[in-house]
């Protein structure tokens, strides 16, 4: 299993979960054919087999998934932490500068409506 990663944390997070979720669909689907063509009574041993298979998979894929979110939780930390500390530093030039761009999306909104 290739475990493709990127540096966009936004869609491509969503990309890669969805990705996931295939893939456990598709390990489940499996599982549930090849239960439904064994003969239970006579292939316990296989099924138990196949059993433990699917747990495995299922268990490669959420350490994948842990591992993927991780990544993705720590390139949003070194993004967000510098930011955090500028506005730590220098608290007042951060508040006017977000009051200015309120000013300025409220300004376009009101133009909008005339």
């Amino acid at each position: 299993m290739s475990t493709e990663t990127s540096d966009n944390t936004g869609i491509a997070g969503i990309t890669s979960s969805d990705r996931y979720k295939i893939q456990t669909a598709e390990v489940l689907e499996e599982a549930a054919r090849r239960l439904r063509s064994s003969d239970i009574s006579a292939n316990r041993d296989d099924v138990r087999h196949l059993l433990r298979d699917v747990e495995s998979r299922v268990n490669q894929l959420k350490t994948d998934v842990n591992a993927g979110y991780e990544k993705i939780e720590a390139d949003y930390h070194k993004k967000v932490e510098p930011v955090e500390q500028i506005i730590k530093e220098h608290p007042i030039p951060a508040v006017l500068i977000a009051a200015g761009i309120g000013v300025l999306i409220g300004m376009l909104l009101f133009k909008s409506r005339d």
